[in-house]
């Protein structure tokens, strides 16, 4: 297989499975209880064990960006080429729509909703801003300590930003326009939708710019 086809086929799987569970479990969670507390912890952890299992396996794959910012940031710094960067983005957020469709229908929700849930307002624009700038910076601080350590970092990072970021961490791009599609525990009104990322693009070049100073 030419390694094109492999990075577009393991990163569209890989985000695919990736909101799949992010989704399904928000979605199982507020099935089952309306303690919100309890729905962000489980949601938690299921997210977390997700991301450490898909950044092992698909590690070897496709390299495991599952993050088109994360694929940006390889880029200007060398570790992929332009044409490959033209890759990773469109299969990232292909598998992230596939995802949430699968999702929303595993729950018997349609398979297109929009979101009607707000999460705005200068804490949250903030709090992305300080999730992306932590995910990007702990990736490029572990990669020479081989995939298992960046898997075991991103998944207890992002796990805990759940909790100690208002926004609940996407750091996410493909992630965030996703999530635009479930009307569930998850989801992210539309209209939102675009400070996220805006807020994401913001972290991504910090940590970059704090990255090429600190780590060779």
């Amino acid at each position: 297989m030419k390694n094109s086809n492999k990075i577009f086929l393991g990163e569209f799987i890989a985000c695919c499975f990736l909101v799949m569970v992010i989704v399904g479990s928000g979605i199982m969670a507020e099935n089952l209880t309306n303690d919100n507390a309890v729905r962000l912890l489980a949601n938690t952890i299921a997210t977390g064990a997700g991301l450490f299992v898909l950044i092992t396996a698909f590690a070897n794959i496709s390299g495991a960006h599952l993050n088109p910012f994360v694929s940006l940031s390889m880029y200007l710094t060398k570790r992929i080429k332009g044409k490959e960067l033209l890759t990773f983005i469109p299969a990232q957020i292909l598998g992230c729509l596939l995802g949430v469709m699968l999702a929303n229908v595993f729950f018997e929700h349609s398979i297109i909703e929009l979101s009607t849930k707000n999460r705005d307002g200068f804490h949250i624009f903030l709090s992305e801003i300080v999730a992306t700038f932590g995910l990007i910076f702990i990736i490029f601080a572990t990669l020479k300590d081989g995939k298992t350590t960046v898997a075991a970092c991103v998944a207890t990072y992002i796990s805990a930003g759940y909790w100690f970021t208002s926004s609940t961490s996407f750091a996410n791009p493909a992630v965030a326009i996703a999530r635009t599609f479930t009307d569930s525990f998850t989801g992210i009104n539309y209209l939102n939708t675009p400070t996220y990322i805006f807020a994401e693009l913001l972290g991504a070049i910090a940590a970059m710019y704090i990255i090429k100073r600190l780590i060779k």
